[in-house]
């Protein structure tokens, strides 16, 4: 696998280390959860649920200097390169992890969701299918996700998007859902995360 990134990992909690190597979504078909480590060390895990498609987000792709394994190969990967910033755009690309994730349930595979903890990107990317979906808010999306997973927690920023995200989704038409992106876009906040903590005790989400 890539080189360790022990700063990704070396400050989560007790009840983190206890989650499942991959966590199903209920009622949301074979969707599973999960972080990185589970698609070197958990290869048996993979074929007993049945995965068939794997669904990347990371600052890195894992393909690089030879860091995929092989057997990697025998899946189907849609990999997304963005950081857990909440400065990051995760929005512009859930209409084809959306889509990933639909055509993999409609053929009777399994997707396994993950980014390097399995907390915030792979949560935010799956509470968008969810919201997609099955017309739910962003609040209940990641409230489904946290049945099967309870350390889901997309940052402030991806919160935001998703809240962005469900407006785009109760658009009239395209050019309206056009216009809702653009507007937030040009509009949108960036800080750092002192700032985006203090801006989130005022939100609504």
């Amino acid at each position: 696998m890539p080189p360790a990134r022990f700063w990704e990992f070396a400050h989560l909690s007790d009840d983190y280390k206890t989650m499942g190597w991959i966590d199903r979504v209920p009622r949301a078909g074979n969707l599973y959860i999960g972080g990185l480590h589970a698609i070197y060390s958990q290869p048996d895990l993979f074929t007993k649920a049945g995965i068939t498609h794997i669904l990347t987000v990371l600052d890195y792709d894992i393909y690089q200097n030879g860091g995929a394994d092989e057997s990697l190969k025998a899946y189907k990967h849609l990999m997304v390169q963005v950081d857990d910033d909440p400065n990051e755009e995760l929005l512009k690309h859930f209409p084809a992890t959306g889509e990933f994730i639909k055509q993999a349930l409609a053929g009777a595979g399994g997707v396994f969701v993950h980014c390097a903890m399995g907390k915030s990107r792979s949560a935010t990317v799956v509470c968008a299918y969810l919201m997609e979906t099955y017309g739910v808010t962003p609040e209940e999306a990641l409230k489904q996700v946290c049945e099967g997973r309870p350390v889901c927690g997309p940052n402030l920023g991806f919160m935001e998007q998703l809240d962005v995200w469900g407006r785009m989704l109760s658009a009239r038409g395209g050019e309206e859902r056009d216009r809702i992106y653009a507007r937030w876009r040009e509009g949108r906040f960036r800080g750092d995360w002192w700032e985006w903590e203090k801006r989130g005790r005022g939100m609504k989400l």
